[in-house]
């Protein structure tokens, strides 16, 4: 593993980048009223941040006289960070920039989903990506990989029932031995939770919900800024609302639906084109948006977030068309009329579109160099 040119950051330069990232482009004063940090300080690490590439300044003329101001902003170049999507039969590989631009995206047939697979497609996808965006390595933070299931008490991977191939296995000690950058592997749902936080429509919201549609339900925690991963990491099991052995809002069940229907749709890229008015199709979309109202609804009045996002793996029609489906919006509204005065959180569709897993899983790479203040 090559080490990249960034070191760990210090505590104080998290704040600042954090900030910036936030509310940039901002004026170093705003940054020092905003971290606490002394004016002195913030020009000192800025500096440093600079010379490091990850913030920049740029010159705003307002046409008064004196100085002009110079607020500072994301270095969009300044570090990138490979997302690794996968499922039955292809891989996602996306290079994403620092302030969420994917910059390269390749979709690459898998034969299985075998580890040592996935693996090889992530390191020479890598290179190929890199190399046509003319990015050095040192500059890549790390490689995400999002993966189907949940983790053990021993570390290892609880995979997807879909994903028997995965089973039991150390993903982060094969995805480390092929990789040449730091790796992290994490659950789909959390991944795509903390893309939204960081690159999506969760900008700017300390607590949300995100709900996962992938082979499974999942879901994903942002609570007080930050990724909230249980004791064990395995927190947001919103799927347990809906039992394995009876119908459920999942993209298994729908390909599942689909097969009965005599659709021939294994896997999510064959939803890309699927016609939304067939009445199979239509008829899961209702019955999957008004399952997720009711198993939402106890979730959401138990965590009182801000917003509730819906993403995964489905295309952006067929997701657009699931949200509208869901009547999340409307049961919380009935609470509020019903005298008990509770209001309701925000509901949120996802606007990463195709590039949701790879940019969630390249989030959890920045998120993790630069912006985790904890």
């Amino acid at each position: 593993m090559t080490a990249t040119m960034f070191g760990t950051l210090s505590m104080a330069q998290r704040q600042v980048m954090a900030t910036v990232w936030r509310s940039g482009p901002i004026a170093r004063h705003e940054i020092a009223r905003s971290t606490g940090l002394t004016g002195a300080s913030i020009t000192r690490l800025t500096r440093d941040l600079e010379e490091l590439g990850l913030v920049e300044d740029r010159v705003v003329r307002d046409g008064a006289r004196g100085q002009p101001a110079r607020p500072v902003s994301i270095a969009s170049a300044g570090a990138f960070a490979l997302g690794v999507n996968f499922s039955h039969s292809f891989v996602d590989l996306g290079l994403v920039n620092l302030v969420g631009e994917t910059v390269g995206h390749e979709r690459v047939t898998l034969p299985e989903p075998d580890p040592l697979e996935i693996a090889r497609i992530a390191h020479d996808g890598l290179e190929r990506l890199r190399l046509r965006a003319r990015v050095p390595l040192k500059r890549i933070v790390g490689a995400g990989f999002s993966v189907p299931g949940d983790f053990r008490a021993d570390g290892r991977f609880h995979a997807h029932a879909y994903f028997p191939q995965l089973a039991d296995k150390d993903l982060r000690a094969v995805f480390a031995a092929a990789m040449p950058v730091p790796i992290i592997v994490e659950n789909d749902a959390a991944s795509a939770a903390l893309g939204e936080r960081i690159h999506g429509v969760g900008i700017g919201l300390d607590t949300f919900i995100l709900v996962h549609i992938g082979h499974g339900v999942g879901g994903g925690l942002i609570l007080d800024g930050a990724l909230f991963r249980g004791a064990h990491d395995n927190a947001g099991m919103i799927g347990i609302n809906f039992p394995m052995t009876a119908l459920r809002p999942s993209g298994q069940d729908l390909f599942q639906t689909l097969a009965r229907a005599g659709i021939n749709a294994v896997d999510f890229d064959a939803l890309e084109t699927i016609d939304l008015a067939h009445p199979a199709v239509k008829g899961w979309i209702d019955r999957a948006g008004a399952q997720l109202a009711n198993g939402l609804h106890a979730v959401v009045r138990v965590l009182d977030p801000q917003a509730v996002i819906l993403g995964g793996r489905l295309p952006p029609d067929l997701q657009a068309a699931l949200f509208n489906a869901m009547p999340l919006a409307d049961r919380l509204a009935d609470d509020l009329a019903s005298g008990t005065n509770l209001p309701g959180p925000r509901i949120l569709n996802s606007t990463l579109g195709m590039h949701a897993g790879v940019t969630g899983a390249a989030a959890i790479c920045f998120f993790k160099a630069f912006f985790n203040t904890r």
